[in-house]
C-alpha cells in the first residue's frame, strides 16, 4: 500500500512513511521544520527536503562558515533536538579537500564520526574555510548525547554526493545533501 498522506511515494511499512515517521519524532520533540526562504530568507539556517529513501536538508549561509555551521546543525538535528545538548565539549577539526563538495562531505562526515566515536552533539561552531585550497579549521562546541536524558530522532549512518549542491545566489550560499539512515 503506499502513502496517500506525503508525495515521496515510500510504502507504508509498520502502518507509518519514512516521512511522516520523521515528521512525527520532530513533533513530539518539540521541533519544527525549518521554512523555505522567501524575502526575508536569512531567517533560515536550514529546511528538510524531501527524499525517497533517505533524508536531506537545504542550509542556508552568508558566509561558507555560515552555511557549514548550518549544515551541521542540520545533521544534528534529525538525530536530536540540540537545544537539549550542553556545551562542554570542544574539539578541533583541520579538514582539506580537492573541492567544495568534498570539503561538504568530508565536514558532515567528519560530524558523525564524533556523535558515533563521542556520542557527541554539536550546536555552536567558529569556523575559517580557505574557499581558494578548499580548507577547513574549526572548533566546535557542544556535549555528549546521552539517550536517556535527550531526545532520540532517526540515526544517520552516513552523508553522501547524491543530489549535493552548493552554489551562490544573490549572496547567499546554499547547499543541498542528502544523508543515508
Amino acid at each position: 500500500m503506499w502513502c496517500g498522506g506525503c508525495r515521496m511515494g515510500d510504502r507504508i511499512g509498520g502502518g507509518i512513511c519514512r516521512r511522516k515517521k520523521i515528521e512525527g519524532e520532530r513533533k513530539k520533540r518539540g521541533m519544527k521544520n525549518e521554512k523555505k526562504r522567501s524575502d526575508d530568507a536569512m531567517k533560515a539556517r536550514f529546511r528538510y527536503i524531501e527524499h525517497t529513501s533517505d533524508v536531506g536538508f537545504e542550509a542556508y549561509g552568508d558566509t561558507l562558515e555560515e552555511l557549514f555551521a548550518n549544515a551541521a546543525l542540520a545533521t544534528f538535528s534529525f538525530m536530536t533536538n540540540v537545544d537539549e545538548i550542553d556545551e562542554e565539549e570542544e574539539r578541533e577539526v583541520h579538514l582539506n579537500a580537492e573541492d567544495l563538495y568534498s570539503l561538504m562531505f568530508d565536514w558532515i562526515d567528519e560530524m558523525l564520526f564524533f556523535f558515533e566515536s563521542e556520542s557527541i552533539v554539536f550546536k555552536k561552531f567558529h569556523l575559517k574555510i580557505d574557499e581558494e585550497n578548499f580548507s577547513l579549521y574549526g572548533r566546535c562546541i557542544g556535549g555528549k548525547f546521552y539517550p536517556e536524558k535527550h531526545s532520540s530522532g532517526i540515526i544517520i549512518k552516513a552523508v553522501t554526493y547524491n543530489m549535493m549542491e552548493i552554489k551562490r545566489e544573490n549572496g547567499v550560499w546554499r547547499a543541498r545533501v542528502v544523508l543515508d539512515v
